[in-house]
């Protein structure tokens, strides 16, 4: 017996007496309560008011009567048994505690300021995730994620992925944009699960992001990312008639609703080996120049 065996079964319940009660009959069933205390090295009295309590709780059975001899349960039906004790007992707990909850509580916004904070909780939600997980991600951060969101679809969840580069990933359902040196706007994600919590982030550095139950946000992202899959399945049928009417990209349409440097930006990388785009006269000087970046 080592004491961080009692020290682990105190963490589910046990006394330090009942844990050491129980290891000896482990090691020497059907022993009395004096060969008991004998052998754990205990008080008479504490022995067998550990031996009453264990019965009680159906850890150890009395297997005779004159002496009284006892037996443990075996290890593997005793912590079943107190995995699905545990488990029922948090449940209810949890509809207690959500019953009390006011409803402005689940509306706050929590803030992380480093990259590893961002990706130590961005796993913590997938894993905590139970029916659905939709996300927009680059391919590097997929591969850092891939093995927590595979488990999460082993588990049950629909995972929906937009997915900006080349990654595989048949465990989801992806959406393939542009790669990242053709995104506007630098390097953000978002992720929501379960239509009940949602993180997003800007991994450009310093990278920062934000997470939130609030759930007209929860909805917002979660709209967010559905939109984009529908562009993106759009775009995969329909690309050759969008560009005839919006151009490479689109851009005719989406600089018009973009911040000025990140519509140059688009500007110089839709217009990136391909013809000059007829631009309005009222155009932003910078940004004209950027399109004809190749005609020289």
């Amino acid at each position: 017996m080592t004491m961080s065996t009692v020290e682990e079964m105190k963490h589910l319940g046990f006394t330090g007496a009942e844990a050491q009660i129980y290891i000896f009959l482990l090691q020497h069933p059907l022993s009395t309560g004096y060969e008991i205390s004998k052998g754990a090295g205990l008080p008479r009295a504490n022995t067998y008011q550990a031996l009453e309590t264990l019965t009680a709780k159906e850890r150890v059975t009395a297997v005779s009567a004159d002496p009284v001899r006892y037996a443990p349960v075996s290890p593997a039906r005793l912590l079943k048994r107190i995995e699905e004790e545990t488990a029922q007992r948090c449940q209810s707990l949890e509809q207690q505690l959500t019953a009390l909850e006011q409803p402005d509580n689940v509306g706050h916004f929590w803030e992380l300021n480093e990259y590893s904070r961002i990706e130590a909780r961005l796993r913590e939600l997938i894993t905590s995730a139970r029916q659905r997980i939709a996300a927009s991600l680059w391919a590097e951060d997929l591969d850092r994620l891939s093995d927590v969101l595979q488990q999460a679809r082993d588990r049950g969840c629909t995972i929906i992925l937009n997915l900006f580069g080349e990654a595989s990933a048949d465990y989801a359902m992806i959406y393939q944009h542009e790669g990242p040196e053709k995104v506007v706007g630098g390097h953000v994600i978002a992720l929501a699960i379960d239509f009940e919590e949602a993180l997003v982030a800007s991994l450009d550095a310093p990278a920062t992001g934000v997470v939130t139950q609030n759930r007209t946000m929860v909805r917002m992202v979660e709209k967010f990312i559905r939109d984009e899959a529908y562009l993106a399945a759009i775009y995969e049928q329909l690309s050759p008639e969008l560009e005839a009417t919006f151009g490479p990209h689109m851009v005719n349409l989406r600089r018009s609703l973009l911040p000025a440097q990140d519509a140059e930006q688009l500007v110089a990388i839709a217009t990136m080996g391909s013809q000059p785009i007829n631009l309005p006269s009222n155009l932003h000087t910078s940004t004209r120049d950027a399109l004809h970046l190749g005609e020289e």
